[in-house]
């Protein structure tokens, strides 16, 4: 998190409004070096792919395709970010239980389609039949048991014959073969489940392919560098990425020792807040504190929909940045959204001196914030870019109301 003076807060507001995404790309590019140096120092065939959902900002990702990281998207609105910035259908992943149309065209363009459900196995076999001259692959996205306390709705079943039938189904199709395996499995973070992973996808490589598979997609799920301050709040320490990347990396070095390097299996992870998490801060200012019933708020000109989930879920890094002048000494008050939402509340338990007119930073709002708000009460706000020079470039203009209520008929 950039630690921010007023005059700098000043500047940027005056120049972009209140409230402002601000994106470190500097901080994001050493973070993605340490991330990606460190999984390929240990299998060369290692391949990031970014998750679009996290944050589809297409600045952000142009960036990782200069990176030379591909694009894992799950919708055809992401595919189509990928394509008008340069992606070739080989550079991208399509995932995900709902596919549009888009999907096929990927297909036919040569790019990874994990499959994740029979319905779509079928569109797909359909695709390759009305196009006999024409060779196809595909992943198939499998449901495993990492250990998680809870059942994934997402993938075909590995543990009964459901993959199987998956498998006995392309086989009848002379121009379609399954290429690889992919699965994703949320709230595992543990290296523990990653070890968990890693193993059981290279027994499913080894149980249904004569031949190394062509990719293993082992999904996302690893924490985030963060603020010591938010870090300590995950409970365990936090995992380093040389230890992600030797829980699940040193099992395909050992798997794949004896087998020549350009039959070994590319190895994907698809990271999305790993990567991003860290590196947009989010900067709102007060404009009023009041106290009801002896309990006392700050409101804001933003809201929790700005934030994303995290802010509900734990307290996130904060700086307050002094403007207003008639300062007063408050003691565990909310800093609560614009909106008319009980439960808009970002911030609790705030004790200190606060006025009419301060700015709050929240920090690690990278992931699931600016894709994620609704137009909800009122468009969302603007984004920039700020480098280590404190060199700033407009990445996202303000909403208009044009921009919201566009598509309605009046």
């Amino acid at each position: 998190m950039h630690s921010y003076t007023i005059e700098e807060i000043e500047n940027l507001t005056q120049r972009f409004g209140s409230p402002l995404y601000v994106f470190r790309k500097d901080d994001f590019i050493a973070n993605y070096k340490r991330f990606n140096d460190c999984f390929k120092s240990i299998y060369p065939k290692y391949q990031l792919s970014y998750s679009y959902k996290t944050n589809y900002t297409p600045y952000i990702c142009k960036l990782v395709k200069t990176l030379g990281g591909y694009a894992e998207v799950v919708s055809d609105m992401e595919l189509s970010v990928a394509r008008i910035i340069g992606y070739e259908y080989k550079q991208i992943v399509y995932n995900g239980p709902y596919k549009g149309d888009k999907s096929l065209d990927l297909l036919l363009g040569g790019g990874i389609l994990n499959v994740d459900n029979f319905d779509e196995l079928r569109t797909v076999i359909s695709c390759a039949e009305n196009n006999p001259d024409k060779q196809f692959q595909i992943g198939l996205r499998v449901n495993i048991n990492i250990g998680q306390a809870f059942v994934s709705r997402f993938g075909i079943d590995a543990d009964g014959d459901e993959l199987s039938r998956a498998f006995h189904l392309v086989e009848n199709v002379h121009n379609l073969d399954v290429a690889g395996l992919h699965c994703h499995i949320g709230q595992s973070r543990s290296i523990q489940a990653w070890r968990n992973r890693a193993k059981i996808m290279i027994e499913l490589a080894d149980k249904y392919f004569e031949r190394p598979p062509k990719f293993i997609d082992l999904g996302s799920g690893m924490f985030a560098r963060m603020e010591p301050s938010l870090a300590v709040q995950f409970g365990n320490e936090i995992p380093s990425f040389e230890e992600y990347a030797d829980a699940l990396l040193l099992p395909f070095v050992e798997r794949y020792k004896d087998t020549v390097e350009e039959e070994r299996p590319v190895v994907i992870t698809e990271p999305g807040t790993t990567l991003v998490n860290s590196y947009i801060d989010f900067i709102g200012q007060i404009s009023a504190i009041k106290r009801i019933k002896g309990k006392e708020y700050a409101v804001m000109d933003c809201g929790k929909f700005n934030l994303g989930e995290i802010c509900t879920l734990k307290e996130l890094p904060i700086q307050l940045v002094a403007k207003g002048v008639d300062r007063k000494q408050v003691n565990d008050i909310s800093f609560v959204g614009y909106t008319c939402l009980e439960h808009d509340v970002m911030y609790e338990g705030y004790s200190g001196a606060l006025a009419v007119g301060d700015y709050i930073v929240f920090g690690n709002v990278g992931g699931y914030s600016n894709v994620s708000k609704p137009p909800f009460i009122s468009p969302n706000c603007a984004m920039i870019n700020m480098d280590a020079k404190g060199e700033t470039e407009l990445i996202k203009r303000i909403e208009t109301f044009e921009d919201v209520f566009g598509t309605y008929v009046f």
